[in-house]
């Protein structure tokens, strides 16, 4: 609560508010006891001991560019009050250079004492009528959530281990990797400093912190001369020599500094007679460098031990976000979706969607804005080459590879419904297939070859998410409905059947070396990313189980954890996974709000309503598996319909509702279960193919779904079935549609004596396009979307169709039946569509045609960032302790 004049803490008279921030008020303030002008910085929180005592210890300084600490109270500390302004640049390069020399002095004079700042930034230090003062020295702030262009603090407590303590713009690479700071870390923010000073900009921006840590850990700042031309080369090489990476190649000492920066500023520097001036003396920085030695030698042993020879500290992993592109959201779905990081660890691939459309972004960890690449609508599961230039891809049944500085993409393969990759270092592609082994193929346009086959004796379905390691081996992720088989393996690329599991799991590993020279399996128990050491020869687990991080979210069907790790240190991952909330749109006003919803916001998948319209059943992503679930949306009720591990995707309901016809996960093979949930799951048929359903004939008498099949991709199958919803006696699955291009999404029109047409999309032309065919015999398709379009659903009386098009919009066709068939009239958009692409229908429509159940995407949904590990393996070490 703000304190109004007048007010007294102590002997403390407040006067004036100065200045509010994270950390608390700033108050212009009178010591009654010495009639003394003083500012007054109070805390929201009280300080603790160790804070006290550092404190104190920095009342000790006494120097005329250092403003004086007086006090300390409870929750308050009494400085020198300073009439001045904050540093700020552009300024000329001589009166850089006079600045600079100050704010040495006073960093010499503290580090000297053992003091370091830890927080030096423009912002700490004031340019008054006297010269330059520096404030907050040694003394850190409370943590603050968010970086601004004030440089919000990032710290704790005054030097709390394990935590980042400073102003990112200005940190030292040692402090983002959790290490304390000592004297050349402020010379590290000086540089930045005089950088800023000089040129008027940052030596490191970025958009997030996350790309703020990336570009200071990684690259090196834009030369000063190309910011700013009149730039002394001798100026610019000890502000480069100051932002060297490693403390050692760094100054040592702010005098060092300052001496380089006075012989940069003499007549002499940079012309013939300072050359020769050099062949004649000591360079400048070793003259500095001896009587630093010298002076040091005097302190005593104790100096030469801090500044010379400072002891080995532990590093601590630091924890930032990185943001998705402005008014989207990273996607982590079954069919599309994903995130990789560089093996460098340099630059982050996601897939991310914007005006509901889902595609592929880099992002450099420097600091760049991320962007999009054309030609990537849809890409699931990205991974990078080895040389950090191009990214591999699934799209639309193809892997594909692009540049990471775009153009066209180039398809590689068929692969049907892929289940992740990796791009090996000898040019081939080692990725996995729905319901099939690992496969490899070159990592230009070639003809794949299997590695390995999913063991049948052993109810292998199979083999996903393939991980290259050390030693010509492997790690991939077995599916099977026995808990004795599903998990993570390691085999050899040399014998891929002699595998071994790792261990128990319902999602992928991943592996990364932990900085020791060991190496660690990361995985999921439960929603926690855990890590243990992997022994490569024996392929086992040893030693304890770390944990890393909790929350970690995951794809439930696709089995695959959303985590991405580089062999630096760099881990990314996601707390939350792609939300969504039922929401009702009328086609009179689609703009009408509210909107009026149904259910709670969850990760929800495929959905139906059912034929009265009073019910939706969902595939719902929770911890702990996917299941479908029923919502009530009249009575707002939400309850589970199937339980994991029997998990269930892609439902249907029976013409009367009283049954739910899905998927089974495991057998990828079609089951059926009374609405009402009274009885047990009731297989159908037995595959050995995917099988996923998408409509039931409105006499009840058909089902139509598609299959993953070899050689064809998807096709469209017929089930015949009686009135109780069970396949029909000695009846068939029969093949209405296969082609070598895809076919899905089939839609029966909604006759009560029988279909006569059946809609669905393919890729026969490229991108998908809606057709409409004739009924039980076909007669040649009619192509119904322009431009791309996908989830056709038939409207009342089967007189309308409606399908989304490539930019989510909602569009509608009119049908007029003629001597050649239904013939399109009338192509026309209804109105945009609230939502993103996860590879499953995102509507369903009312049986009057005048209402559609959309998965929107939820306000709060669009900015959730990812997290970002800096240097993971010290949370190895930490919970050692």
């Amino acid at each position: 609560m703000t304190l109004a004049p007048g007010a007294r803490l102590g002997p403390y008279e407040i006067l004036a508010v100065i200045g509010a921030g994270g950390m608390g008020e700033v108050y212009r303030a009178r010591d009654t006891r010495l009639d003394r002008r003083v500012a007054l910085k109070v805390s929201k929180a009280e300080f603790s001991e160790r804070f006290e005592r550092e404190a104190r210890a920095v009342a000790a300084l006494n120097h005329p560019n250092i403003c004086t600490l007086h006090d300390v109270g409870p929750n308050y500390l009494v400085m020198e009050l300073v009439e001045g302004t904050p540093l700020q640049g552009p300024v000329p390069v001589e009166k850089a250079i006079a600045y600079a020399g100050q704010i040495l002095d006073a960093l010499d004079a503290a580090h000297r004492k053992g003091i370091t700042h830890r927080d030096l930034k423009p912002a700490n230090i004031l340019v008054t009528k006297q010269g330059i003062k520096l404030l907050d020295f040694g003394l850190a702030k409370q943590h603050a959530t968010s970086i601004g262009d004030n440089g919000a603090t990032l710290t704790r407590a005054l030097t709390s281990e394990g935590q980042i303590v400073g102003t990112l713009q200005y940190m030292s690479p040692e402090q983002l990797q959790g290490q304390e700071a000592d004297a050349r870390s402020d010379i590290f923010a000086f540089g930045c400093v005089l950088y800023e000073m000089i040129s008027g900009a940052r030596a490191f921006h970025g958009e997030s912190a996350a790309s703020i840590i990336g570009a200071i850990l990684h690259t090196d700042a834009v030369p000063l001369s190309s910011v700013q031309p009149l730039t002394p080369p001798e100026v610019e090489r000890v502000v480069r020599t100051c932002l060297a990476r490693n403390p050692d190649d760094r100054f040592q000492t702010a005098r060092e500094v300052k001496l380089a920066l006075e012989w940069s500023a003499s007549p002499l520097a940079g012309t013939g007679a300072a050359t020769t001036r050099r062949d004649a003396r000591p360079w400048p920085w070793m003259v500095a460098a001896v009587a630093t030695v010298l002076a040091l030698a005097i302190a005593g042993s104790w100096a030469v031990s801090y500044l010379r020879q400072a002891p080995p500290v532990e590093q601590h992993a630091t924890h930032s976000s990185l943001n998705p592109p402005e008014g989207g959201q990273f996607i982590f779905g079954n069919s599309v979706g994903g995130i990789a990081l560089s093996p460098d660890g340099r630059t982050a691939a996601f897939v991310a969607a914007r005006n509901g459309i889902t595609m592929l972004w880099v992002m450099d960890l420097d600091g760049s804005p991320a962007k999009s690449l054309p030609g990537t609508r849809g890409a699931a599961s990205p991974f990078w080459s080895p040389d950090n230039k191009s990214i591999a891809f699934f799209s639309d049944g193809k892997l594909r590879r692009v540049e990471k500085t775009g153009g066209a993409p180039l398809p590689i393969c068929d692969v049907g419904v892929a289940r992740g990759g990796v791009w090996m270092s000898d040019h081939r592609i080692l990725y996995g297939v729905l319901t099939a082994g690992l496969f490899l193929v070159p990592d230009s346009p070639g003809t794949p070859s299997p590695l390995t086959t999913p063991d049948a004796s052993r109810v292998e379905r199979d083999h996903r998410w393939p991980q290259v390691l050390p030693g010509g081996r492997f790690l991939y992720w077995v599916q099977s409905s026995k808990p004795d088989t599903q998990g993570i393996y390691a085999a050899s690329l040399a014998t891929p059947t002699d595998a071994k599991r790792l261990v128990a799991a319902d999602a992928n590993g991943l592996y990364a070396p932990g900085g020791d020279g060991r190496g660690y399996l990361l995985w999921l128990r439960g929603g926690t990313l855990v890590a243990q050491e992997l022994d490569l020869a024996t392929r086992t687990l040893t030693g304890e189980i770390h944990q890393i991080a909790d929350p970690v979210t995951s794809v439930g069907i696709a089995n695959q954890m959303n985590v991405a790790v580089s062999a630096d240190g760099l881990l990314l991952y996601s707390a939350v996974s792609t939300p969504g909330q039922f929401t009702w749109i009328d086609r009179a006003a689609p703009d009408k709000k509210p909107r009026e919803v149904v259910g709670e916001p969850g990760e929800y998948g495929a959905f139906r309503l059912s034929p009265n319209g009073r019910r939706v059943v969902a595939v719902r992503d929770r911890p702990g598996g996917t299941a479908l679930w029923l919502l009530d949306t009249e009575r707002e009720v939400t309850s589970p319909f199937t339980f994991p591990p029997d998990s269930a995707i892609y439902p249907i309901w029976s013409p009367g509702s009283p049954t739910i016809l899905f998927t089974d996960i495991s057998t990828r093979n079609l089951y059926r279960k009374d609405s009402e949930g009274a009885s047990a799951a009731e297989r159908l048929t037995d595959s050995p193919v995917p099988q996923f359903a998408t409509d039931w004939s409105a006499d009840g008498r058909l089902v139509l779904y598609w299959a993953v099949t070899p050689g064809t991709k998807r096709d469209l199958w017929v089930l015949p079935m009686t009135p109780e919803g069970r396949v029909a006696a000695d009846a068939k699955p029969q093949l209405y549609l296969g082609t070598p291009s895809s076919e899905a999404w089939g839609r029966f029109s909604p006759e009560p004596g029988g279909p006569h047409w059946v809609a669905f999309h393919s890729d026969e032309s490229g991108p998908n396009e809606v057709y409409i065919d004739t009924f039980p015999q076909r007669r040649g398709k009619t192509m119904i979307s322009k431009g791309g379009g996908t989830y056709p659903q038939w409207g009342a009386g089967g007189r309308e169709l409606f399908y989304v098009s490539p930019d989510f919009t909602l569009m509608v066709v009119d049908l007029e039946v003629t001597a050649n068939g239904l013939e399109p009239r009338a192509l026309r958009p209804l109105f945009r569509l609230p939502v993103v692409d996860i590879g499953a229908s995102p509507y369903d429509t009312a049986l009057d045609g005048q209402r559609f159940l959309v998965r929107a995407v939820p306000e709060h949904a669009a900015s959730q960032p990812l997290t970002v590990i800096v240097n993971w393996p010290a949370l190895l070490k930490d919970a050692k302790k």
